[in-house]
């Protein structure tokens, strides 16, 4: 896809990754609901079967990581474009999502907020490391089936923010 900013057209796969994040979040969801039946006697609530090869989490685990691919590329674009390549340069590998957002003038909290939840949730699974059964003791654990909705929808609200109306 080409892209046309303020200092030029450039060439970037963006669109590519979004539309793999909402691909695998439209497949992840399609299998859990496939695996859904209601409680009986119409009790509230769902049992979910068995799925020994995890199908739903893995299409979830793809569309949070295709997410984060796209938010690092916007950020990096409209980042590059506003703030110049050399000073992005700078704060690319240093800064976090939300302090990225800030310097590019999105200073919402409760944006800010939404993307420090989505940092963390890409962090943790891309750098997984043992159940803090602290947090699960505490019901802080996180589906991946939700945060994939969570995480798709909020690259795509600052992408709706940072990028230029086609």
């Amino acid at each position: 896809m080409t892209l046309s900013l303020p200092y030029g057209p450039i060439f970037t796969n963006i669109n590519v990754y979004l539309s793999i994040a909402e691909g695998a979040l439209a497949e992840s969801t399609r299998l859990l609901e496939a695996n859904r039946t209601p409680k009986p006697d119409g009790q509230p609530g769902y049992i979910l079967s068995s799925d020994p090869e995890r199908k739903s989490f893995k299409q979830s685990c793809i569309a949070i990581a295709f997410a984060g691919m796209y938010l690092g590329a916007l950020l990096s674009i409209i980042g590059r474009a506003r703030l110049g390549k050399d000073l992005y340069k700078k704060i690319e590998r240093i800064t976090t999502y939300e302090e990225k957002l800030r310097l590019l003038g999105v200073c919402e909290q409760h944006v800010l907020a939404s993307c420090k939840r989505f940092r963390k949730t890409r962090n943790d699974l891309m750098h997984e490391s043992a159940i803090d059964f602290e947090k699960l003791a505490a019901g802080e654990i996180r589906t991946a089936q939700e945060e994939a909705v969570f995480g798709v929808e909020f690259v795509k609200s600052i992408g709706s923010k940072l990028l230029p109306a086609p």
